[in-house]
């Protein structure tokens, strides 16, 4: 029984499910499933695709969840870095290769999950994220400028983008440009409904703030049904909607079938393996982006441990059983999780009643979606992701952190200029850079004594410091007194640093300078005996107990900053009491 509630979790949630907590997860479900209806139809679109694509997408995700996943705020489904990233990969193919890109993500999540590579993630660094989040939200918005304001054109990446609504400005349709803007300010509005001050002394109060709550939770939702009823009212009168709307498609609710193997676009069949090489490197970075993304919404909601393998595994069974209905590549979004944070959530069964709401969508509301203006979902699009942009964290970082500059500002010029792909991976190569570079230059305190010279660390000694190490104690600790390492400030050493210490000890032997290695570790000394440390030299006394009187100001080497190639600060130390 313990097994299944490890690998089935909603047996954990229904063994102490109570009525409360069951009227919650139906108002957090409806308010998330209103919600998802509009941005799923939206982020389809996006992405090239239909609405009953993204609507597939979106039931079962939420519906796989509900019985697998851990997270009571996390809902599976398309988001706009998910379906950005599909356009990139799929906008010159048909909907098999993006049906067949949503099995492989579930697949390599799978495979990552089994494998526990989950800590792959943790070298894509907060900067990187947040320059490639940024980028991702410039680059959508950039995109619906052309649905906002009538005009269509084909275009490849975000520059030419921008020249193509440049030379096409004047074609531009002055209908689904006025709803397109309108669209965006009744959303921005909506958005900021929740926080008006309501007098308390009204008599309805409560009921006007949750009428307020309501409007803001449902806005995308009301707006899209509002404009297509004005679309529906133009054509059903026999005249023209002065905007362009949505294709026609089809509706119902889709069979279950295996994704597909195999497609035929014109006269050319591709294969298993010929569909895999036009999808390129996409079943690669995108389950990594969507592993990304579901782990940062979980540290972002959960007050404790994540479940992170067994949250890589559901991801992956979202997306290899969402093949099998038509649906383009999933994840969590942090608009949905704040959704059902605001909504009360108390287990991830909400996912349920969501699911069932699209279902409905799709079972009855299919011959409709034509109706819906292109420019409707822009503005839905754009008023979602410009609060992704991130320009706060640009001027905090240059004063901080220039390194840290440098990563998010490169991340978001290259994602720009080269594509989000190539942009997140310029970026992660940055970010181990830097750490590579913060792990060969470790601060360093030394106090120099006429008879005792103090070397202590913060960080691990390892094999891209040990030059780095013996330079600085060449430099700074060269006289008459014995030099001190403390062995105990350091988190640990490998077999080269251990090697650098011998050769550095050899060095001050030399010139009649003895090194001491203090607070020696019990688990090192077998290492620094084989690397050839003599056992002399090796102390497992603290290094209070050595002499330290006559000490000097304690010197300390930081790592290099933005003004100097490397800063040494002298502070003077307190005398011992």
């Amino acid at each position: 029984m313990e097994l299944m509630q490890r690998h089935f979790p909603i047996i954990r949630w229904l063994k102490k499910y109570t009525k409360e907590d069951a009227i919650c997860d139906f108002i957090a479900g409806i308010s998330i499933g209103l919600t998802m209806i509009p941005q799923s139809i939206a982020y389809a679109a996006l992405a090239g695709l239909s609405p009953q694509t993204g609507l597939n997408s979106a039931f079962m995700g939420c519906m796989i969840y509900a019985f697998l996943g851990t997270i009571k705020e996390v809902v599976i489904g398309p988001s706009s870095l998910m379906a950005l990233l599909t356009y990139e990969y799929t906008h010159k193919l048909n909907l098999d290769f993006v049906v067949l890109l949503c099995y492989l993500c579930g697949i390599v999540e799978f495979v990552m999950g089994v494998f526990r590579l989950g800590f792959l993630v943790e070298f894509i660094s907060a900067p990187v994220v947040s320059g490639f989040t940024t980028a991702t939200s410039v680059i959508i918005v950039v995109s619906q400028l052309k649905g906002l304001i009538g005009i269509n054109f084909e275009s490849n990446g975000f520059v030419d983008n921008l020249y193509q609504i440049f030379i096409h400005l004047h074609n531009l349709r002055w209908g689904d440009t006025i709803l397109g803007v309108f669209c965006v300010i009744i959303l921005l509005i909506m958005r900021k409904a929740k926080e008006l001050n309501v007098p308390e002394t009204w008599k309805y109060v409560n009921f006007v703030k949750k009428a307020l709550w309501l409007l803001t939770l449902g806005r995308n939702f009301l707006i899209v049904v509002a404009t297509s009823f004005i679309a529906y009212l133009y054509k059903n009168n026999g005249y023209q909607a002065p905007f362009l709307t949505s294709k026609p498609v089809e509706g119902g609710i889709p069979s279950p079938i295996l994704p597909p193997f195999s497609t035929q676009i014109g006269n050319k069949t591709y294969d298993l393996g010929e569909m895999v090489a036009e999808l390129g490197t996409g079943y690669i970075i995108i389950p990594i982006i969507a592993v990304l993304a579901n782990v940062a919404i979980a540290k972002a909601f959960v007050n404790g441990p994540v479940e992170a393998t067994h949250e890589m595994l559901t991801l992956s069974i979202c997306n290899v059983i969402g093949s099998c209905v038509q649906s383009m590549p999933t994840a969590g979004a942090f608009t949905r999780s704040a959704v059902a944070s605001a909504s009360g959530v108390r287990t991830p069964i909400a996912g349920l009643y969501s699911a069932s709401l699209i279902l409905m969508a799709l079972g009855f509301l299919g011959p409709y979606f034509h109706y819906i203006p292109k420019a409707t979902l822009s503005a839905v699009l754009i008023a979602a992701v410009v609060f992704l942009i991130d320009w706060k964290i640009f001027p905090s970082l240059w004063k901080k952190s220039w390194l840290d500059f440098s990563c998010v500002t490169v991340t978001l010029i290259s994602c720009l200029a080269f594509g989000v792909e190539i942009g997140l991976l310029i970026g992660v190569l940055m970010g181990i850079i830097h750490l590579i570079y913060k792990a060969s230059r470790p601060p360093l305190n030394i106090e120099p004594g006429k008879e005792l010279v103090r070397v202590s660390g913060r960080n691990g000694l390892y094999f891209s410091a040990t030059d780095y190490f013996n330079d600085q104690l060449q430099r700074y600790a060269s006289g008459s007194g014995t030099v001190a390492i403390d062995c105990s400030t350091f988190s640990g050493i490998d077999f080269t640093a251990a090697k650098g210490l011998a050769s550095l000890i050899n060095s001050f032997q030399k010139r009649g300078q003895k090194l001491v290695l203090v607070s020696v570790p019990k688990e090192w000394k077998e290492l620094l005996l084989c690397a050839g440390v003599k056992g002399g030299c090796i102390q497992s006394e603290p290094m209070d107990d050595i002499d330290s009187e006559n000490t000097q100001p304690l010197l300390q080497i930081e790592e290099p900053t933005n003004t100097e190639t490397y800063r040494h600060s002298v502070r003077e130390t307190a005398q011992s009491a």
